[in-house]
């Protein structure tokens, strides 16, 4: 301990010497005491683990042994020497297991005779096919079991009569699916389980281990059959379908060849190949119906006009055997992609239909006919249905985005609708629907300055208003209205008013006339000016006597 003090002290007193010579600062000299003072502090943790590794590895080997000579002590029925326990932890663990060493080695001796016994009871079991009685190979075996060995000798007749039961049955099994699948034993082993007599065959765990696997074998092919069967009859209903032949052609067919057989599966497949030859001589009416069933499938499935132009089939005009294989590929795909997004594109087609009656009911509010064509509570019921589309279409919107976040994080791609992302779809909607109202308002404004320069130029066309037409809007049938001589004069001077105020021709309205009905001018007898507002409108005098006389 002291040497170890000293070296330590004379390293130490060595650095601080060098660090004095280099001409290092306090700070640096404190920076570089801390690091020895680690590294030291590092290096001793280390040892130290190191020795309690070694310490707990000793008492772990100390714990095995201890151990073992107690099992093999009580399995021998033999006692064994403990060392002293005030012996230091590494003589201590050496004694025991030299202890456990003596135990084993005893143990080896005993074993030798039961090896013996087991070998003759293997040999015999192999002969009949059978598994071994269990003697533990790292035990002495126990009088108990060594009776169990005898019993087991004595049991393998009885077990004989068992196992050949079961190949009994194996083997009725096995000759029925050779005769269902007309077909014939091909190797060794099968040859010998269908033809040779039962009590020839040796009946051991392993060949009828291999029996089992004979009749699962033929048991895969009998469904495999099966399954080729079933999916030619799908292709004959296919085909009937597709080539609208008689649907009781094919019942008869079928029926005649039920189960399946190689030759029940030989006549389907002549069947289909001759369904084939009358479909590859309608191939072009085929594309054509699957180019339509493509359509209704893009339409479901909200494809843009680039999306179903990437399918370059469509345009093609050379129809042959491949064209059709990709429509029919492509129709397929489709299928499986709206089948498996069915929720996703429904919730898309709801939202649709609320974004159309939403356009429907702005393009209402915008018509100036529909307060003088309303009935009863019409436009009271046409709010309340505006108020639930404002409402329910930001909701389905909100709900289908989250269904579409979901997806696009399932499967790692972009959701699309219209050939964009469904963000991008609506936003384009609601562009196009601001431009065609802006197209609407600017085509409103046309026709309203057209009609006002046609007014300029020819005058106004006086028009009656719709009340004094017996028009009422309450009432559920329009009821007419009969004209009378005070009536008609109303007429004609609502009409002069109007076309006073109107008509370009009549000049500016004189001073103290009201442009009201029923206003009077200053003089009365200005019958020139009366007669040129007349006469820009279209009214005639002769026109005026005749609505009276109808009036009378």
């Amino acid at each position: 301990m002291e040497n170890l003090k000293e070296v330590l002290n004379s390293g130490i007193e060595e650095l601080y010497s060098l660090w004095e010579e280099i001409g290092l600062d306090e700070k640096t000299q404190r920076d570089r005491k801390g690091t020895v003072q680690e590294h030291f502090k590092g290096l001793l943790e280390r040892m130290i683990n190191e020795e309690k590794g070694l310490k707990k590895k000793l008492l772990d080997s100390l714990e095995i042994s201890m151990k073992n000579c107690v099992k093999l002590s009580k399995e021998m029925g033999v006692s064994f020497e403990e060392p002293d326990s005030n012996l230091v932890l590494i003589k201590l663990e050496h004694s025991m297991r030299v202890e456990a060493k003596k135990l084993k080695d005893l143990k080896d001796e005993r074993m030798k005779e039961v090896l013996k016994l087991r070998k003759q009871d293997e040999d015999l079991c192999q002969r009949l096919g059978m598994d071994p009685f269990y003697v533990s190979s790292t035990t002495v075996p126990t009088t108990y079991q060594m009776d169990g060995l005898k019993d087991h000798i004595r049991s393998m007749e009885d077990e004989k009569f068992i196992r050949l039961e079961q190949f009994v049955k194996l083997k009725e099994s096995i000759l029925n699916l050779y005769d269902e699948l007309e077909s014939e034993p091909s190797s060794e082993l099968e040859r010998e389980v269908a033809c040779e007599e039962t009590d020839r065959f040796v009946l051991s765990a392993t060949n009828l281990s291999q029996v089992a696997s004979i009749l699962k074998q033929l048991e895969g092919e009998v469904k495999k059959n099966q399954k080729v069967v079933m999916e030619a009859v799908e292709r004959l209903d296919s085909l009937y379908e597709r080539l609208q032949l008689e649907m009781n052609e094919k019942f008869q067919f079928l029926a005649e060849n039920q189960g399946h057989s190689p030759s029940v599966i030989r006549r389907l497949h002549q069947e289909i190949e001759r369904l084939e030859e009358i479909k590859k001589a309608n191939i072009e009416k085929f594309v054509n119906n699957l180019r339509n069933e493509l359509h209704c499938l893009w339409d479901k499935c909200f494809y843009s006009a680039d999306q179903r132009n990437n399918f370059s089939p469509l345009h093609c005009i050379d129809f042959t055997e491949e064209l059709l294989e990709e429509h029919e590929a492509e129709a397929e795909k489709l299928k499986s992609y709206l089948n498996d997004n069915k929720e996703l594109f429904e919730k898309v087609a709801m939202r649709q239909q609320v974004w159309s009656k939403f356009m429907e009911l702005e393009r209402r509010a915008k018509d100036p006919s529909r307060l003088m064509n309303a009935r009863g509570n019409s436009l009271l019921m046409e709010e309340k249905e505006r108020n639930k589309v404002n409402k329910a279409l930001p909701r389905i919107e909100e709900e289908l985005q989250e269904l579409i976040d979901t997806w696009e994080g399932e499967n790692g791609g972009q959701f699309k609708v219209g050939g964009v992302s469904f963000k991008a779809f609506i936003e384009q909607q609601k562009e196009e629907h601001a431009l065609q109202l802006e197209a609407e308002k600017l085509a409103r404004e046309k026709a309203k300055k057209e009609t006002l320069l046609q007014e300029t130029r020819y005058g106004a066309k006086p028009s009656t208003p719709a009340k004094l037409k017996g028009h009422n809007s309450t009432a559920k049938t329009p009821r007419k209205f009969v004209t009378t001589p005070s009536a008609s004069r109303i007429i004609a001077k609502v009409s002069s008013a109007v076309a006073t105020m109107r008509s370009p021709r009549a000049g500016r309205v004189a001073k103290g006339t009201s442009p009201r009905v029923g206003g009077r001018p200053q003089s009365k007898n200005n019958s020139t000016l009366k007669q040129k507002r007349r006469s820009s409108y279209g009214i005639k005098r002769s026109d005026k006597k005749n609505k009276k006389a109808v009036a009378v």
